[in-house]
């Protein structure tokens, strides 16, 4: 059995892929505890899930995004985190930002979780600004040194993959693919949802524009849940569409995902192309998880995303923009079922192994 640490840097109220990840290391016989950051500082400070320990720091509140302060809380939960545990046998770094405990904290192994292109997102809220792309481009150069020195590296995507690799930097990856689900009840009203993090809202608006061109007695609804930087920036431009029914429910258990999945027929995961790593890799979980309950996707077209969407049957993609497009899809969409034939199985075993590796 070995002590294992997992941090990252948001409060873990959900993760899936934290979770889904130490509930395979708990089930194979590990002890578990992940340390997370309770940026706002509204959730408990202890609690546990499938017999894995959830320990969340406070060092002020800290909100989300590629600010100074942003930056600056980070800091203070890293140090946070190394002053609380001792020696460990792995420290599980979930994406970069965690990467420098690895000379703060005493472990005989060090994990790189690779969730996504970490550099890029300082980058989004303004991606011309000269200064952003400087703190980006020094960001990429920390990530890749410190990645080097990780004993393993494991990424949510294999685009992610190659594009270490690219680097000289090996890895595998390990996709936030889910158990299968009991198939689900069409509601009899179609409805859009979107369950994640709200990072921005331009996607939002490109859905509200489509719905409006869909005919009132036939137009979906939509519910939006998750916390994140623009919550209220989408609460905001919600209320220039009074003909369309909008529901903004800020936070969820994951726990809920079931009786939420319910509620729609369609999952809705189109991003702005100013995202870094929409172009190179990234597959959002949501994806995944709405297979699972046989609910399709609408994800962006021509991207790695759309091409596992489609491959596989899991929804369509739509050019980024395309009002018309999208407004044709979700009228298509709704109605129809898909079905999730590659799930978590393989992914856990490939996770294991790595862990295997460190012979501990």
């Amino acid at each position: 059995m070995a002590r294992i640490v997992s941090v990252v840097s948001n409060g873990c109220d959900p993760d899936p892929r934290v979770l889904r990840e130490a509930r395979w290391l708990v089930d194979a016989g590990h002890d578990v505890t992940i340390h997370a950051f309770d940026r706002l500082e509204n959730l408990e400070s202890v609690s546990e899930e499938n017999g894995v320990r959830i320990v969340r720091h406070r060092v002020g509140v800290t909100p989300y995004g590629g600010s100074y302060s942003t930056i600056r809380g980070i800091q203070k939960f890293r140090k946070s985190v190394s002053n609380k545990i001792g020696e460990v046998d792995i420290l599980h770094c979930h994406d970069a930002d965690m990467l420098p405990l690895m000379n703060q904290v005493n472990a005989k192994y060090t994990l790189f979780d690779m969730h996504d292109l970490h550099h890029t997102w300082v980058r989004m809220a303004n991606p011309k600004s000269l200064f952003r792309k400087f703190v980006s481009a020094r960001m990429k150069r920390g990530m890749l040194s410190r990645a080097r020195l990780a004993d393993a590296v494991v990424t949510s995507s294999r685009y992610f993959s190659e594009w270490l690799s690219e680097f000289g930097i090996h890895s595998i990856s390990v996709e936030n693919r889910v158990e299968k689900q009991s198939q689900l009840e069409i509601p009899k009203s179609p409805t859009i949802g979107y369950f994640g993090r709200i990072r921005e809202s331009s996607s939002f608006q490109l859905l509200f524009e489509s719905l409006k061109l869909i005919e009132f007695n036939s137009r979906p609804n939509v519910i939006i849940a998750g916390d994140g930087v623009s919550v209220g920036t989408v609460e905001e431009l919600s209320k220039n569409y009074p003909d369309i029914d909008i529901q903004i429910r800020t936070g969820f258990n994951h726990s809920e995902f079931p009786s939420m999945m319910a509620e729609i027929s369609i999952m809705f995961a189109m991003y702005s192309p100013d995202r870094g790593n929409i172009a190179e890799g990234a597959i959002p979980s949501k994806m995944f998880e709405a297979a699972a309950f046989g609910r399709p996707t609408i994800v962006n077209a021509a991207t790695p995303m759309a091409e596992i969407c489609e491959m596989e049957s899991l929804g369509s993609g739509v050019k980024w923009g395309d009002v018309e497009g999208l407004a044709n899809t979700i009228s298509s969409l709704h109605g129809t079922t898909v079905e999730l034939a590659h799930d978590e199985s393989i992914e856990r075993e490939k996770f294991l192994n790595v862990v295997n590796g460190f012979k501990i």
